[in-house]
């Protein structure tokens, strides 16, 4: 039956947000429209638009313009809510080199992130991501919120039924460095807590006293499918790169490998974090 209009349909496809940005949005849109009690044939009628496109939107079949995203705003009476998808759709916010990167996340079911310098992007808080961004020289404040807004999208993955197994191992040194003020850091440790009692949620943490200079070669992250490494992604003060050839991502995972060594179990890695809390609280 129709949520709007009550006549008999057939069950509407079902939606999976954690798709992409262009299915993350269109859960949204149809969210919304089913709010606003409209059909897809009414509300492609009031903003101009044929019923299957809107249709081809809601399903992640079709990106939609920002045009569209505009109209589909002001027909539901919104404020912007259905446009912070729009710097992910379009890729604004994101570098061109990195582009590449998203889509392999997405399909991996295991992810490892190793941190030198501040928390990996998948387990950032919005102002710490917002901090970092804000500090790139000759950056706007639009610019700024793209790029938040598209790390924010990265992180869709995890709402999925099954999320990747994700595994964050960083440095004792990001626990004492304060991005933004203080109540940033300690609110994305606190939040680096939560995460981790989730059982798909895993964070060791390397210490002063391993000595470990392997860690601080620069963030690198490794995807994996059923047990194999697909691609890894590794950064550097100018840009990054995704690696895809055999032979380097051996490499890396050797790195990987005597990075994890020299890491603290899970539990006295939470034991520390905490510690930091408290003693910042």
């Amino acid at each position: 039956m129709d949520v709007v209009t009550g006549a008999v349909m057939p069950a509407p496809k079902e939606l999976d947000p954690t798709a992409g940005p262009a299915a993350r949005f269109g859960a949204d849109l149809r969210k919304y429209r089913y709010a606003a009690k409209l059909t897809q044939a009414q509300l492609a009628d009031q903003i101009g638009y044929s019923k299957s496109r809107i249709g081809n939107v809601e399903r992640g079949d079709e990106k939609p313009t920002r045009e569209l995203i505009e109209l589909c705003e002001a027909a539901l009476g919104l404020d912007g809510t259905l446009l912070t998808h729009w710097s992910a759709i379009s890729g604004n916010g994101i570098p061109t080199w990195y582009r590449q990167w998203p889509p392999i996340e997405r399909k991996a079911d295991q992810i490892i992130s190793v941190a030198p310098l501040i928390i990996p992007g998948l387990a950032q808080t919005d102002e710490y991501a917002r901090a970092i961004f804000t500090g790139e020289p000759h950056t706007t404040p639009q610019q700024v919120e793209e790029a938040v807004q598209a790390r924010l999208e990265r992180q869709a993955i995890f709402n999925r039924p099954t999320p990747p197994q994700y595994l964050a191992v960083i440095d004792e040194g990001i626990l004492y460095r304060p991005i933004g003020d203080g109540s940033v850091t300690r609110r994305q440790l606190e939040h680096l807590i939560t995460m981790a009692e989730n059982s798909w949620f895993n964070v060791q943490l390397v210490p002063y006293e391993a000595l470990c200079t392997a860690a601080l070669v620069g963030p690198i992250v490794l995807a994996q499918e059923n047990g194999v490494p697909i691609a890894a992604y590794v950064e550097s003060a100018l840009h990054g790169r995704v690696v895809d050839k055999p032979d380097e991502i051996k490499r890396l995972v050797r790195l990987l490998e005597c990075v994890r060594k020299a890491a603290l179990p899970e539990y006295l890695s939470m034991q520390r974090i905490k510690g930091r809390v408290a003693a910042w609280s």
